[in-house]
């Protein structure tokens, strides 16, 4: 079993705050989409890039496949890149109920099976991580790698916090107020400083949501989620875990000793990163992309 060894990335200047907010709204209208009918619900599916290495990318709970558009312009020229909205976001449709971390690996899968793909990388953000690990799992050969972002590997809570996000979900959940609130814990204090567009861009989102479906997402991902922490040992194929160094929900010390259990893992931490490390840092995003699924 291969040690995961933490290192801290430190990130180059990416750029000032326009370009990185520019690069999220120009990132947005490229690529062309297709619904795609899985067993986690109806989903939107973007397709992007110019190379001929399959990469599927999953956002996290409250984020967007838009969050993948600063990753996908430094991917593009090598890269086949599938961007999905989960469910209950964008123009995804809600949740089919029950939504088990089983049917988002299935969903994967689906998709993989409406782009005509045989066997595909997946890089996941936070469900999105968890997404990818529970389709390597359910089928291994079709699956070369997955990159695991600011991913919860455990099972869900349901203690008075996470009820009562999963409550304002439902009722503030297509307000701007409410994404503030969720940005407030889901970026790293440079972005904060230096970025305060791509904070803008996440927020925007969220007026145009329908909030019962966010909801059904959210008590899914954060209260009914199953460990995934029995079946680590289990996966056969290379998994790269990746936390922020300011991720207080899944910090970064707890993610490395988890990593462990995977047998070809290799973990890395990533300076000024919160929750969504992929749009903090994506030149780091992308280096680490290349290293596990190196283009042709």
């Amino acid at each position: 079993m291969n040690r995961a060894v933490p290192l801290p990335l430190k990130p180059a200047l990416v750029g000032n705050a326009l370009t990185m907010a520019a690069s999220l709204t120009a990132g947005a209208q490229a690529g062309t989409g297709r619904r795609v009918t899985t067993p986690a619900g109806e989903l939107a599916v973007r397709e992007a890039g110019q190379g001929t290495v399959p990469l599927l990318l999953w956002h996290g709970l409250y984020a967007e496949a838009s969050m993948f558009d600063p990753l996908v312009k430094r991917l593009a020229p090598d890269y086949r890149l599938l961007l999905i909205s989960a469910p209950g976001h964008g123009e995804s449709g809600p949740p089919t109920l029950p939504l088990s971390s089983a049917a988002s690996g299935a969903a994967v899968l689906a998709v993989l099976d409406a782009f005509g793909l045989e066997r595909a990388a997946i890089l996941g953000c936070s469900w999105g991580g968890i997404a990818g690990l529970q389709a390597a799992l359910q089928a291994p050969r079709r699956v070369s790698a997955v990159a695991a972002f600011n991913t919860p590997f455990g099972p869900g809570t349901s203690d008075f916090d996470t009820r009562t996000i999963v409550w304002l979900t439902g009722l503030l959940g297509n307000t701007a107020f409410f994404g503030r609130r969720v940005a407030a814990g889901f970026f790293s204090r440079r972005t904060r400083a230096q970025n305060p567009e791509v904070i803008q861009q996440f927020v925007a989102a969220f007026p145009g949501r329908a909030p019962r479906a966010l909801q059904a997402a959210a008590r899914a991902v954060l209260i009914e989620r199953e460990s995934l922490l029995p079946l680590l040992p289990k996966l056969e194929v290379p998994v790269l875990v990746v936390s922020g160094a300011e991720d207080t929900r899944y910090p970064p010390a707890e993610t490395q000793e988890i990593a462990r259990r995977i047998p070809r893992a290799r973990f890395f931490t990533v300076e000024d990163s919160a929750h969504l490390t992929p749009l903090e840092q994506p030149e780091i995003t992308a280096r680490l992309v290349r290293e596990l699924v190196p283009p042709r």
